[in-house]
């Protein structure tokens, strides 16, 4: 089993993140130019008319409406409302998310060019950045969401051929159902960690202690995997996960992220760092 695999895994299921934010549209340039005082011509919208939209964007009825129909109700409907104001509201994740719009409209190359995952990658940045009971935290609730999905979208999820946007509808379903308090916290969090992330980039551990992270990484997934009755099954899943089963490749994600975060201190902090650096 190559570590590259297991850091894929857990990028499948580090996208499972944005939760309360899916209803924000798509931000291209001709979206945005739309929307933008009257202005049809992406090519005429300024880096302070997107922002100044961004900042509009959780006043639409229908950010309220979508995420009631997936299943957010009362304080916490009111909560995941507040946090994409929160996240768009901040000048820093704005002007971030403005930039790269204007990136893509002007023909620069920029991986990811849709608002969920230009946000998905600046708070994956951030998180780096942040103190270890944060970011631990942090995975504790993916672990819960992902534990949470119908195996078939958990798998497709993990495997990383799920479109970003049913990730999202499908994170946010999941999301609805944690408590308030964890769910306040998993979005200070993810607040954080999205400003530091477009201060700051990716956090980078220096080539000696990411290649002790990842020699980390690699004993303890192998470790969890042998202790399995179905451990060549797992490992198997690992070896091939595109040709993996829903079934099998959720559970490979599963055992991966389980077994991550049973690392402890330093070794835990440099893991989770490493597994966030793009």
């Amino acid at each position: 089993m190559r570590i590259m695999t297991g850091r894929t895994l857990l990028g499948g299921a580090r996208a499972l993140m944005l939760c309360g934010l899916l209803a924000v549209p798509a931000l291209t340039p001709a979206a945005l130019a739309a929307q933008s005082s009257g202005d049809t011509s992406a090519q005429s919208v300024s880096r302070a008319d997107l922002i100044r939209l961004l900042g509009r964007l959780h006043e639409d009825n229908a950010v309220r409406a979508d995420l009631s129909a997936l299943g957010f109700s009362g304080a916490k409907l009111d909560l995941a409302v507040q946090h994409a104001k929160n996240m768009l509201s901040d000048p820093v994740i704005a002007g971030y998310i403005a930039d790269r719009v204007l990136a893509v409209r002007d023909g620069s190359v920029v991986p990811v060019a849709r608002a969920q995952g230009l946000l998905w990658t600046v708070i994956d940045e951030g998180l780096g950045h942040l103190p270890l009971r944060d970011v631990r935290y942090y995975y504790q609730v993916e672990q819960v969401v992902l534990g949470a999905m119908p195996q078939r979208i958990c798998g497709r999820a993990v495997r990383g051929d799920l479109a970003p946007d049913r990730i999202a509808e499908e994170t946010a379903r999941a999301a609805a159902r944690l408590n308030f308090e964890g769910l306040r916290n998993y979005y200070r969090i993810q607040l954080r960690a999205a400003q530091l992330g477009a201060q700051r980039g990716a956090a980078q551990l220096p080539p000696q202690r990411a290649a002790r992270a990842e020699a980390a990484i690699f004993g303890v997934v192998t470790r969890t995997i042998a202790a399995r009755e179905d451990a060549a099954r797992v490992m198997g899943s690992f070896a091939n996960l595109d040709r993996a089963s829903d079934r099998d490749a959720c559970i490979a994600g599963k055992v991966f992220i389980d077994a991550v975060l049973t690392l402890e201190g330093r070794e835990l902090q440099d893991a989770l760092i490493q597994l966030s650096t793009p």
